[in-house]
């Protein structure tokens, strides 16, 4: 049976691993707006929630450091 750390550990894992895959299948805003075929005002709200997901995949990361 796993620990409670253990737990914890998989949790946060697994949690990284959703956030990094949202990211991913996002990246193509990255891509249009640096083509031209968009702007930044045209993906405001998805350009927050990327930097919101960022920031707690490095929350994440210093989280899995100190375990």
């Amino acid at each position: 049976k796993p620990t409670e750390e253990e737990l914890r550990k998989q949790n946060l894992l697994n949690e990284k691993a959703e956030l990094e895959a949202w990211l991913k299948a996002h990246d193509y805003i990255g891509v249009k707006i640096a083509t031209g075929r968009a702007t930044v005002e045209e993906y405001a709200t998805e350009i927050e929630e990327m930097t919101d997901k960022a920031n707690r995949i490095n929350e994440i990361e210093a989280i899995l450091e100190n375990l």
